[in-house]
């Protein structure tokens, strides 16, 4: 839903909203998160389980993904 929004709100502009789509699946499905992904805010979310969400976090790129 949040790419699919992103598209439309990016849709005058197609090289961003790939760009933004491909930071966005990066920072979600990367199987190597851990490298570049600091989290610095999580809260408990009780239902249906005890465990916790992260709500902010901060990536760290190399200039050439970046560029």
């Amino acid at each position: 839903l949040s790419v699919a929004l992103s598209g439309t709100v990016l849709s005058r502009c197609p090289a961003c909203a790939r760009n933004f789509a491909n930071i966005y699946c990066n920072n979600i499905c990367s199987p190597n998160q851990s490298l570049f992904t600091n989290v610095t805010r999580v809260i408990p979310v009780t239902r249906p389980a005890t465990r916790l969400a992260v709500v902010e976090y901060q990536c760290f790129y190399r200039q050439s993904f970046a560029d």
